[in-house]
Protein backbone atom coordinates (compact mmCIF):
# COMPACT_ATOMS: atom_id res chain seq x y z
CA UNK A 1 0.00 0.00 0.00
CA UNK A 2 2.89 2.39 0.75
CA UNK A 3 4.82 1.45 -2.39
CA UNK A 4 3.20 4.17 -4.49
CA UNK A 5 4.11 6.79 -1.93
CA UNK A 6 7.75 5.78 -1.55
CA UNK A 7 9.19 8.92 -3.18
CA UNK A 8 6.85 11.18 -1.20
CA UNK A 9 8.00 9.53 2.02
CA UNK A 10 11.65 9.98 1.06
CA UNK A 11 11.07 13.68 0.36
CA UNK A 12 9.23 14.06 3.65
CA UNK A 13 12.12 12.48 5.58
CA UNK A 14 14.67 14.71 3.84
CA UNK A 15 12.60 17.82 4.54
CA UNK A 16 12.27 16.83 8.18
CA UNK A 17 16.03 16.43 8.48
CA UNK A 18 16.68 19.81 6.93
CA UNK A 19 14.13 21.43 9.22
CA UNK A 20 15.70 19.87 12.31
CA UNK A 21 19.15 21.05 11.24
CA UNK A 22 17.94 24.62 10.78
CA UNK A 23 16.34 24.80 14.22
CA UNK A 24 19.61 25.64 15.89
CA UNK A 25 18.48 28.47 18.08
CA UNK A 26 14.72 29.04 18.01
CA UNK A 27 13.25 31.49 20.42
CA UNK A 28 9.87 32.14 21.98
CA UNK A 29 8.09 28.88 21.19
CA UNK A 30 5.69 27.69 23.84
CA UNK A 31 7.12 24.54 25.41
CA UNK A 32 3.84 23.39 26.91
CA UNK A 33 3.27 20.82 24.19
CA UNK A 34 6.42 18.85 25.00
CA UNK A 35 6.03 15.43 26.67
CA UNK A 36 5.71 15.31 30.46
CA UNK A 37 8.92 15.04 32.47
CA UNK A 38 10.32 11.63 33.18
CA UNK A 39 12.84 12.66 35.81
CA UNK A 40 13.00 15.60 38.18
CA UNK A 41 16.05 17.13 39.76
CA UNK A 42 15.93 17.70 43.50
CA UNK A 43 19.02 19.29 45.07
CA UNK A 44 20.51 17.31 47.96
CA UNK A 45 22.27 19.43 50.60
CA UNK A 46 25.43 17.45 51.30
CA UNK A 47 28.38 19.84 51.36
CA UNK A 48 29.38 20.72 54.92
CA UNK A 49 32.97 21.92 54.70
CA UNK A 50 33.24 25.70 55.30
CA UNK A 51 36.12 26.05 52.87
CA UNK A 52 37.85 24.11 50.13
CA UNK A 53 41.37 23.00 51.07
CA UNK A 54 44.06 22.65 48.44
CA UNK A 55 44.72 19.15 47.17
CA UNK A 56 48.28 17.87 47.49
CA UNK A 57 49.90 18.00 44.10
CA UNK A 58 51.61 14.67 44.71
CA UNK A 59 48.42 12.89 43.64
CA UNK A 60 50.01 12.19 40.25
CA UNK A 61 53.68 12.14 39.46
CA UNK A 62 56.24 11.62 36.72
CA UNK A 63 59.98 11.55 36.50
CA UNK A 64 60.60 13.57 33.36
CA UNK A 65 58.97 16.73 32.03
CA UNK A 66 57.39 16.73 28.57
CA UNK A 67 59.41 18.07 25.70
CA UNK A 68 58.43 20.48 22.96
CA UNK A 69 57.84 19.80 19.28
CA UNK A 70 56.52 21.73 16.28
CA UNK A 71 53.06 20.41 17.14
CA UNK A 72 53.26 21.75 20.71
CA UNK A 73 52.26 25.08 22.18
CA UNK A 74 53.95 26.09 25.45
CA UNK A 75 52.57 28.72 27.79
CA UNK A 76 53.69 29.92 31.20
CA UNK A 77 51.19 30.28 34.04
CA UNK A 78 51.80 31.86 37.43
CA UNK A 79 50.48 29.80 40.33
CA UNK A 80 49.69 26.18 41.11
CA UNK A 81 47.25 23.54 39.98
CA UNK A 82 44.67 22.74 42.63
CA UNK A 83 41.53 21.30 41.02
CA UNK A 84 40.95 20.75 37.32
CA UNK A 85 37.22 20.81 37.92
CA UNK A 86 34.82 23.38 36.42
CA UNK A 87 32.86 23.73 39.68
CA UNK A 88 35.94 24.99 41.54
CA UNK A 89 38.15 26.30 38.72
CA UNK A 90 36.99 29.91 39.16
CA UNK A 91 38.74 29.94 42.55
CA UNK A 92 42.20 29.61 40.98
CA UNK A 93 43.33 31.26 37.69
CA UNK A 94 45.57 28.31 36.75
CA UNK A 95 42.73 25.82 37.19
CA UNK A 96 40.36 28.09 35.27
CA UNK A 97 42.63 28.36 32.24
CA UNK A 98 43.43 24.64 31.97
CA UNK A 99 39.92 23.42 32.80
CA UNK A 100 38.44 25.58 30.03
CA UNK A 101 40.23 23.38 27.49
CA UNK A 102 39.11 20.08 29.06
CA UNK A 103 35.44 20.74 29.84
CA UNK A 104 32.57 22.16 27.79
CA UNK A 105 29.32 23.98 28.52
CA UNK A 106 25.79 24.19 27.13
CA UNK A 107 26.44 27.74 25.91
CA UNK A 108 29.62 29.74 25.33
CA UNK A 109 30.38 33.44 24.99
CA UNK A 110 31.42 34.32 21.45
CA UNK A 111 33.79 37.01 20.17
CA UNK A 112 31.00 39.60 20.39
CA UNK A 113 30.08 38.94 24.00
CA UNK A 114 26.90 37.00 23.19
CA UNK A 115 25.88 33.61 24.57
CA UNK A 116 25.54 31.05 21.77
CA UNK A 117 24.77 27.29 21.87
CA UNK A 118 27.66 24.88 22.21
CA UNK A 119 26.70 21.51 23.69
CA UNK A 120 23.10 22.59 23.21
CA UNK A 121 21.86 21.99 19.67
CA UNK A 122 18.49 23.65 20.11
CA UNK A 123 16.88 26.10 22.53
CA UNK A 124 13.15 26.77 22.84
CA UNK A 125 11.92 29.53 25.15
CA UNK A 126 8.30 29.70 26.21
CA UNK A 127 6.33 32.84 25.38
CA UNK A 128 6.32 33.94 29.04
CA UNK A 129 10.11 33.61 29.26
CA UNK A 130 9.93 31.16 32.16
CA UNK A 131 10.66 27.82 30.49
CA UNK A 132 13.79 26.88 28.56
CA UNK A 133 13.84 23.56 26.75
CA UNK A 134 17.31 22.48 25.68
CA UNK A 135 18.20 19.67 23.32
CA UNK A 136 21.77 18.39 23.54
CA UNK A 137 23.92 17.52 20.56
CA UNK A 138 24.06 13.82 19.77
CA UNK A 139 27.69 13.79 18.63
CA UNK A 140 29.35 14.70 21.96
CA UNK A 141 31.24 12.05 23.91
CA UNK A 142 33.33 12.09 27.04
CA UNK A 143 37.04 11.54 26.66
CA UNK A 144 36.56 7.97 27.90
CA UNK A 145 34.20 7.27 24.99
CA UNK A 146 30.78 7.39 26.71
CA UNK A 147 28.09 9.77 25.37
CA UNK A 148 27.31 13.06 27.11
CA UNK A 149 23.61 13.09 28.05
CA UNK A 150 21.05 14.97 30.12
CA UNK A 151 22.11 12.86 33.12
CA UNK A 152 25.43 14.71 33.17
CA UNK A 153 23.76 18.12 33.10
CA UNK A 154 21.36 17.14 35.89
CA UNK A 155 24.22 15.81 38.00
CA UNK A 156 26.27 19.00 37.58
CA UNK A 157 23.33 21.28 38.41
CA UNK A 158 22.51 19.17 41.47
CA UNK A 159 25.99 19.88 42.82
CA UNK A 160 25.72 23.59 42.05
CA UNK A 161 22.29 23.71 43.71
CA UNK A 162 23.72 22.54 47.00
CA UNK A 163 23.18 25.42 49.46
CA UNK A 164 26.76 25.16 50.68
CA UNK A 165 28.07 25.73 47.15
CA UNK A 166 27.24 29.35 47.90
CA UNK A 167 30.42 29.45 50.00
CA UNK A 168 32.45 29.30 46.79
CA UNK A 169 30.08 30.53 44.06
CA UNK A 170 27.19 32.97 43.73
CA UNK A 171 25.66 30.58 41.18
CA UNK A 172 24.24 28.39 43.97
CA UNK A 173 21.56 30.96 44.87
CA UNK A 174 20.22 30.98 41.32
CA UNK A 175 20.23 27.22 40.75
CA UNK A 176 18.29 26.63 43.95
CA UNK A 177 15.41 28.55 42.34
CA UNK A 178 15.49 26.75 38.97
CA UNK A 179 13.41 23.61 38.44
CA UNK A 180 15.27 21.23 36.12
CA UNK A 181 13.58 18.22 34.54
CA UNK A 182 14.76 15.57 32.14
CA UNK A 183 12.44 14.98 29.20
CA UNK A 184 14.60 12.49 27.37
CA UNK A 185 18.13 11.20 26.99
CA UNK A 186 19.24 14.54 25.51
CA UNK A 187 16.31 16.80 26.35
CA UNK A 188 15.94 19.07 29.39
CA UNK A 189 13.39 21.57 30.62
CA UNK A 190 14.42 24.38 32.99
CA UNK A 191 11.76 26.51 34.63
CA UNK A 192 12.64 29.87 36.18
CA UNK A 193 10.89 31.67 39.00
CA UNK A 194 10.82 34.86 36.90
CA UNK A 195 11.89 35.85 33.38
CA UNK A 196 15.63 36.37 33.06
CA UNK A 197 16.87 37.49 29.68
CA UNK A 198 20.49 36.65 30.41
CA UNK A 199 19.73 33.05 31.44
CA UNK A 200 21.68 31.55 28.47
CA UNK A 201 24.78 33.30 29.88
CA UNK A 202 24.28 31.32 33.08
CA UNK A 203 24.49 28.10 31.08
CA UNK A 204 28.21 28.53 30.47
CA UNK A 205 29.25 26.28 33.38
CA UNK A 206 31.38 23.23 32.61
CA UNK A 207 29.55 19.89 32.59
CA UNK A 208 30.84 17.01 34.76
CA UNK A 209 30.56 13.29 33.82
CA UNK A 210 27.87 11.67 35.99
CA UNK A 211 29.08 8.16 35.25
CA UNK A 212 32.57 8.92 36.62
CA UNK A 213 31.33 10.68 39.77
CA UNK A 214 28.04 8.93 40.50
CA UNK A 215 27.16 9.17 44.18
CA UNK A 216 29.89 11.73 44.94
CA UNK A 217 28.72 14.61 47.14
CA UNK A 218 29.98 18.19 46.90
CA UNK A 219 32.00 17.64 50.06
CA UNK A 220 33.63 14.54 48.60
CA UNK A 221 34.16 16.17 45.21
CA UNK A 222 36.31 18.89 46.77
CA UNK A 223 38.89 16.23 47.70
CA UNK A 224 38.24 13.69 44.93
CA UNK A 225 41.09 12.23 42.78
CA UNK A 226 39.03 13.31 39.75
CA UNK A 227 40.34 16.84 40.29
CA UNK A 228 43.79 15.74 39.14
CA UNK A 229 42.65 13.12 36.64
CA UNK A 230 39.71 14.86 34.96
CA UNK A 231 37.47 13.44 32.24
CA UNK A 232 35.94 16.12 30.06
CA UNK A 233 34.39 16.41 26.63
CA UNK A 234 36.56 19.27 25.35
CA UNK A 235 39.18 19.50 22.67
CA UNK A 236 42.08 18.61 24.96
CA UNK A 237 42.46 15.93 27.60
CA UNK A 238 44.93 15.61 30.43
CA UNK A 239 47.97 13.71 29.23
CA UNK A 240 50.69 14.30 31.82
CA UNK A 241 51.42 15.98 35.14
CA UNK A 242 55.09 16.43 35.94
CA UNK A 243 55.94 16.65 39.64
CA UNK A 244 59.03 18.62 40.65
CA UNK A 245 61.46 17.58 43.37
CA UNK A 246 59.58 19.68 45.94
CA UNK A 247 56.38 17.71 45.29
CA UNK A 248 54.62 20.48 43.40
CA UNK A 249 53.14 20.14 39.93
CA UNK A 250 55.58 21.83 37.61
CA UNK A 251 54.15 21.09 34.16
CA UNK A 252 50.74 20.15 32.78
CA UNK A 253 50.51 18.57 29.33
CA UNK A 254 47.21 18.43 27.49
CA UNK A 255 46.82 16.26 24.39
CA UNK A 256 44.32 16.72 21.59
CA UNK A 257 41.45 14.34 22.36
CA UNK A 258 40.93 11.62 19.72
CA UNK A 259 37.28 11.39 20.82
CA UNK A 260 36.78 15.11 20.22
CA UNK A 261 38.37 14.84 16.78
CA UNK A 262 35.45 12.72 15.58
CA UNK A 263 33.20 15.77 15.48
CA UNK A 264 32.43 17.34 12.14
CA UNK A 265 33.67 20.83 13.06
CA UNK A 266 37.13 19.48 13.99
CA UNK A 267 37.99 18.20 10.53
CA UNK A 268 40.22 21.24 10.01
CA UNK A 269 42.38 23.20 12.42
CA UNK A 270 43.66 22.16 15.85
CA UNK A 271 47.22 22.22 14.57
CA UNK A 272 48.69 22.00 18.08
CA UNK A 273 48.41 18.39 19.20
CA UNK A 274 49.86 19.20 22.61
CA UNK A 275 49.50 22.15 24.97
CA UNK A 276 52.26 22.39 27.57
CA UNK A 277 51.66 24.65 30.58
CA UNK A 278 54.69 25.37 32.73
CA UNK A 279 53.93 26.73 36.20
CA UNK A 280 56.00 29.49 37.80
CA UNK A 281 55.86 30.95 41.31
CA UNK A 282 55.71 34.58 40.18
CA UNK A 283 55.76 36.89 37.16
CA UNK A 284 59.56 37.39 37.28
CA UNK A 285 60.18 33.65 37.06
CA UNK A 286 57.68 33.32 34.21
CA UNK A 287 59.35 36.09 32.22
CA UNK A 288 62.74 34.51 32.85
CA UNK A 289 61.31 31.25 31.53
CA UNK A 290 60.19 33.01 28.37
CA UNK A 291 63.64 34.54 27.85
CA UNK A 292 65.22 31.09 28.40
CA UNK A 293 62.95 29.64 25.68
CA UNK A 294 61.12 27.34 28.09
CA UNK A 295 57.76 28.65 26.86
CA UNK A 296 56.23 30.27 23.78
CA UNK A 297 53.73 32.64 25.41
CA UNK A 298 52.69 34.53 28.53
CA UNK A 299 49.31 36.06 29.31
CA UNK A 300 48.96 39.24 31.38
CA UNK A 301 51.53 38.25 34.00
CA UNK A 302 53.06 41.74 34.12
CA UNK A 303 52.32 45.31 32.99
CA UNK A 304 52.24 45.72 29.23
CA UNK A 305 55.36 47.89 29.26
CA UNK A 306 57.40 44.99 30.67
CA UNK A 307 55.93 42.48 28.24
CA UNK A 308 56.88 44.77 25.36
CA UNK A 309 60.54 44.28 26.26
CA UNK A 310 60.46 40.50 25.82
CA UNK A 311 62.37 39.29 22.74
CA UNK A 312 61.00 37.67 19.58
CA UNK A 313 57.38 38.23 20.48
CA UNK A 314 54.14 39.76 19.26
CA UNK A 315 51.63 41.38 21.59
CA UNK A 316 47.88 40.74 21.44
CA UNK A 317 45.70 43.09 23.46
CA UNK A 318 42.00 43.20 24.33
CA UNK A 319 39.95 45.10 26.90
CA UNK A 320 38.94 43.01 29.90
CA UNK A 321 35.32 42.52 30.85
CA UNK A 322 35.54 45.06 33.66
CA UNK A 323 35.32 48.80 34.18
CA UNK A 324 36.92 51.26 36.59
CA UNK A 325 34.40 53.96 37.40
CA UNK A 326 33.88 56.89 39.78
CA UNK A 327 30.73 56.43 41.82
CA UNK A 328 29.15 59.04 44.09
CA UNK A 329 27.41 58.68 47.43
CA UNK A 330 23.92 60.01 46.82
CA UNK A 331 23.31 60.03 50.56
CA UNK A 332 25.96 62.70 51.11
CA UNK A 333 25.20 66.23 49.98
CA UNK A 334 25.68 67.54 47.38
CA UNK A 335 26.16 64.46 45.15
CA UNK A 336 22.48 63.60 44.79
CA UNK A 337 22.19 66.78 42.67
CA UNK A 338 22.62 66.04 38.97
CA UNK A 339 24.21 69.44 38.21
CA UNK A 340 26.97 68.75 40.74
CA UNK A 341 27.74 65.37 39.14
CA UNK A 342 27.66 66.94 35.68
CA UNK A 343 30.12 69.60 36.78
CA UNK A 344 32.51 66.99 38.19
CA UNK A 345 32.24 64.94 34.99
CA UNK A 346 32.92 67.93 32.73
CA UNK A 347 35.81 68.88 35.01
CA UNK A 348 37.70 65.64 34.29
CA UNK A 349 39.87 65.31 31.18
CA UNK A 350 39.66 61.52 31.21
CA UNK A 351 41.69 60.28 28.17
CA UNK A 352 44.99 62.06 28.98
CA UNK A 353 44.43 61.47 32.69
CA UNK A 354 44.30 57.70 32.10
CA UNK A 355 47.27 57.83 29.73
CA UNK A 356 49.41 59.65 32.31
CA UNK A 357 48.54 57.51 35.31
CA UNK A 358 48.09 54.02 33.81
CA UNK A 359 50.14 54.17 30.62
CA UNK A 360 49.37 51.40 28.15
CA UNK A 361 47.86 49.02 30.72
CA UNK A 362 44.38 50.51 30.26
CA UNK A 363 42.28 52.49 27.82
CA UNK A 364 39.84 55.21 28.76
CA UNK A 365 36.18 54.20 29.08
CA UNK A 366 33.37 55.82 27.10
CA UNK A 367 30.47 53.63 28.25
CA UNK A 368 29.23 51.84 31.39
CA UNK A 369 29.47 48.62 29.31
CA UNK A 370 32.64 46.81 28.29
CA UNK A 371 33.66 47.26 24.64
CA UNK A 372 32.64 44.37 22.43
CA UNK A 373 29.36 43.82 24.29
CA UNK A 374 26.34 44.24 22.00
CA UNK A 375 24.88 47.14 24.03
CA UNK A 376 28.16 49.07 24.06
CA UNK A 377 27.54 52.57 22.71
CA UNK A 378 30.34 55.15 23.09
CA UNK A 379 29.09 58.45 24.48
CA UNK A 380 30.98 61.76 24.09
CA UNK A 381 29.88 63.09 27.49
CA UNK A 382 32.44 60.96 29.29
CA UNK A 383 35.44 62.07 27.25
CA UNK A 384 34.65 65.78 26.87
CA UNK A 385 36.46 68.22 29.11
CA UNK A 386 35.02 71.73 29.37
CA UNK A 387 35.88 73.75 32.46
CA UNK A 388 33.55 76.61 31.47
CA UNK A 389 30.58 74.28 31.09
CA UNK A 390 31.52 72.59 34.37
CA UNK A 391 31.44 75.93 36.18
CA UNK A 392 28.09 76.76 34.53
CA UNK A 393 26.64 73.44 35.68
CA UNK A 394 27.92 74.15 39.18
CA UNK A 395 26.25 77.56 39.16
CA UNK A 396 22.96 75.95 38.04
CA UNK A 397 22.97 73.43 40.90
CA UNK A 398 19.97 73.78 43.23
CA UNK A 399 22.25 73.49 46.27
CA UNK A 400 24.65 76.14 47.53
CA UNK A 401 27.76 75.11 45.60
CA UNK A 402 30.07 77.35 47.59
CA UNK A 403 28.98 75.75 50.85
CA UNK A 404 29.22 72.27 49.31
CA UNK A 405 32.79 72.79 48.19
CA UNK A 406 34.00 74.27 51.47
CA UNK A 407 34.59 70.93 53.19
CA UNK A 408 36.98 68.12 52.20
CA UNK A 409 35.22 65.00 50.88
CA UNK A 410 36.49 61.42 51.06
CA UNK A 411 37.68 59.94 47.75
CA UNK A 412 37.92 56.21 48.51
CA UNK A 413 40.29 53.99 46.51
CA UNK A 414 41.89 50.58 46.81
CA UNK A 415 45.47 50.66 48.08
CA UNK A 416 47.06 50.09 44.68
CA UNK A 417 49.70 52.44 43.24
CA UNK A 418 47.80 53.03 39.99
CA UNK A 419 44.55 53.84 41.82
CA UNK A 420 46.30 56.22 44.20
CA UNK A 421 48.00 58.02 41.29
CA UNK A 422 44.67 58.23 39.49
CA UNK A 423 42.87 59.57 42.57
CA UNK A 424 45.53 62.23 43.06
CA UNK A 425 45.19 63.38 39.44
CA UNK A 426 41.39 63.48 39.75
CA UNK A 427 41.52 65.52 42.96
CA UNK A 428 43.82 68.06 41.28
CA UNK A 429 41.37 68.57 38.40
CA UNK A 430 38.35 68.80 40.71
CA UNK A 431 40.17 71.39 42.80
CA UNK A 432 39.73 73.74 39.82
CA UNK A 433 35.99 73.67 40.60
CA UNK A 434 36.57 74.39 44.28
CA UNK A 435 36.09 70.81 45.50
CA UNK A 436 38.58 69.44 48.01
CA UNK A 437 38.95 65.67 48.31
CA UNK A 438 40.88 63.68 50.89
CA UNK A 439 42.19 60.44 49.37
CA UNK A 440 41.59 57.40 51.57
CA UNK A 441 43.36 54.24 50.36
CA UNK A 442 42.52 50.88 51.92
CA UNK A 443 42.94 47.19 51.17
CA UNK A 444 40.18 45.49 49.19
CA UNK A 445 38.13 44.12 52.11
CA UNK A 446 38.14 47.45 53.94
CA UNK A 447 37.13 49.26 50.75
CA UNK A 448 34.16 46.90 50.41
CA UNK A 449 33.14 47.50 54.04
CA UNK A 450 33.35 51.28 53.66
CA UNK A 451 31.39 51.17 50.42
CA UNK A 452 28.65 49.04 52.00
CA UNK A 453 28.49 51.40 55.00
CA UNK A 454 28.41 54.53 52.80
CA UNK A 455 31.62 55.90 54.31
CA UNK A 456 32.73 57.85 51.24
CA UNK A 457 31.71 60.79 49.07
CA UNK A 458 33.23 59.45 45.86
CA UNK A 459 35.07 56.22 45.14
CA UNK A 460 37.00 54.55 42.33
CA UNK A 461 35.68 51.02 42.02
CA UNK A 462 36.14 48.24 39.50
CA UNK A 463 32.97 46.60 38.22
CA UNK A 464 33.67 43.09 36.92
CA UNK A 465 31.12 41.85 34.41
CA UNK A 466 32.54 38.44 33.46
CA UNK A 467 30.17 36.71 31.05
CA UNK A 468 27.17 38.67 32.35
CA UNK A 469 27.21 42.44 31.65
CA UNK A 470 23.92 42.95 33.53
CA UNK A 471 24.02 46.41 35.12
CA UNK A 472 20.94 45.76 37.28
CA UNK A 473 23.13 44.75 40.22
CA UNK A 474 25.12 47.99 40.06
CA UNK A 475 22.47 50.64 39.48
CA UNK A 476 18.97 49.45 40.38
CA UNK A 477 17.40 51.02 43.47
CA UNK A 478 16.72 47.56 44.95
CA UNK A 479 20.48 46.86 44.99
CA UNK A 480 21.40 49.82 47.21
CA UNK A 481 24.13 49.26 49.77
CA UNK A 482 25.83 45.89 49.89
CA UNK A 483 23.78 44.65 46.93
CA UNK A 484 26.15 46.39 44.50
CA UNK A 485 24.56 49.83 44.19
CA UNK A 486 26.98 51.25 46.76
CA UNK A 487 26.25 54.87 45.99
CA UNK A 488 22.54 54.50 46.71
CA UNK A 489 21.57 55.52 43.18
CA UNK A 490 17.78 55.91 42.97
CA UNK A 491 16.48 56.98 39.57
CA UNK A 492 13.04 55.75 38.49
CA UNK A 493 13.78 56.08 34.77
CA UNK A 494 16.85 53.85 35.07
CA UNK A 495 14.99 51.30 37.19
CA UNK A 496 12.29 50.90 34.56
CA UNK A 497 14.80 50.36 31.75
CA UNK A 498 16.84 47.85 33.75
CA UNK A 499 13.73 45.88 34.74
CA UNK A 500 12.43 45.80 31.17
CA UNK A 501 15.77 44.66 29.73
CA UNK A 502 16.17 41.97 32.38
CA UNK A 503 12.86 40.32 31.50
CA UNK A 504 13.03 40.79 27.72
CA UNK A 505 13.78 37.53 25.91
CA UNK A 506 14.03 39.03 22.42
CA UNK A 507 17.61 40.07 21.75
CA UNK A 508 16.90 43.00 19.44
CA UNK A 509 14.42 44.63 21.81
CA UNK A 510 16.69 44.04 24.77
CA UNK A 511 19.65 45.63 22.99
CA UNK A 512 17.51 48.70 22.22
CA UNK A 513 16.48 48.97 25.87
CA UNK A 514 20.07 48.67 27.06
CA UNK A 515 21.16 51.43 24.69
CA UNK A 516 18.31 53.59 25.96
CA UNK A 517 19.53 52.89 29.48
CA UNK A 518 23.03 53.98 28.49
CA UNK A 519 21.70 57.27 27.10
CA UNK A 520 19.79 57.88 30.35
CA UNK A 521 22.90 56.97 32.34
CA UNK A 522 24.79 59.73 30.52
CA UNK A 523 21.94 62.22 30.76
CA UNK A 524 21.70 61.88 34.55
CA UNK A 525 25.50 61.56 34.95
CA UNK A 526 24.98 58.61 37.27
CA UNK A 527 28.73 57.98 37.51
CA UNK A 528 31.91 58.68 35.55
CA UNK A 529 33.47 55.79 33.55
CA UNK A 530 37.27 55.96 33.75
CA UNK A 531 39.03 53.04 32.05
CA UNK A 532 38.96 49.45 30.87
CA UNK A 533 41.93 47.31 31.99
CA UNK A 534 43.76 45.75 29.04
CA UNK A 535 44.60 42.06 28.82
CA UNK A 536 47.81 41.30 26.99
CA UNK A 537 49.19 38.08 25.57
CA UNK A 538 52.78 37.96 24.33
CA UNK A 539 53.65 35.07 22.01
CA UNK A 540 56.74 34.22 20.03
CA UNK A 541 56.75 34.89 16.32
CA UNK A 542 56.83 31.12 15.90
CA UNK A 543 53.13 31.05 16.89
CA UNK A 544 50.51 32.56 14.62
CA UNK A 545 46.73 32.70 14.35
CA UNK A 546 46.12 34.18 17.80
CA UNK A 547 43.16 36.56 17.97
CA UNK A 548 41.49 37.95 21.08
CA UNK A 549 37.76 38.56 21.01
CA UNK A 550 35.48 39.46 23.90
CA UNK A 551 37.11 38.27 27.15
CA UNK A 552 34.41 37.26 29.62
CA UNK A 553 37.25 35.53 31.52
CA UNK A 554 40.98 35.34 30.75
CA UNK A 555 40.45 31.72 29.65
CA UNK A 556 38.54 33.07 26.65
CA UNK A 557 41.90 33.74 25.03
CA UNK A 558 41.79 30.07 24.01
CA UNK A 559 38.46 30.48 22.20
CA UNK A 560 40.12 30.47 18.79
CA UNK A 561 42.79 27.87 19.56
CA UNK A 562 41.51 25.79 16.64
CA UNK A 563 43.21 28.32 14.35
CA UNK A 564 46.50 28.61 16.25
CA UNK A 565 49.48 27.05 14.50
CA UNK A 566 53.25 26.98 14.34
CA UNK A 567 54.56 29.62 11.96
CA UNK A 568 56.91 28.81 9.13
CA UNK A 569 59.81 31.16 9.79
CA UNK A 570 62.48 32.06 7.24
CA UNK A 571 65.76 30.29 7.83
Amino acid sequence: MLRGFRWQLILLLLASGLFAGSAYYRLSRDAASLPPPTRAHTPQPTFTAPSLPVLPSTAIGSSTPPTSSSASYREGLVGRVQRLNPLFAHLNPVDRDISSLIFESLFVINDYGEAVPHLASDLVISSDGLEYVIRLRDDVFWQDGLPLTADDVLFTIALMSDPAYATVSAAAALWRTVEVQQLGERLLRMRLAQPLSNFPRLLTFGILPEHALRGVSLDELAQHPFNLSPIGSGAYQLGHLHIAADGQIETVLLALSPIFQRRFETQSGYHFKELIFRLYPDAAAAMAGYIADEIDALANVAPRERLLKLPSGSLYTQAESSLAIVIFNWGEAPFAARHIRQALSLGLDVPPLIARTLGTSATYADSPYPPGFSAYLPHPDWTSYDLAQAQAALAAAPTDASAATAQPFVLLVQDRPEHIRLAQAISVQWAQLGFRFEIVAAEARQVHERLAAGQFAAAIVEQRFGDNPDLFRFWHTAQQGDGGNYGGVSEHALDELLEAARSEIYGMRRAAQLREFQAAFAEYTIAIPLYYPLYTVVARDSVEGIQLGYLSTPADRFRGIQSWRAATLPS
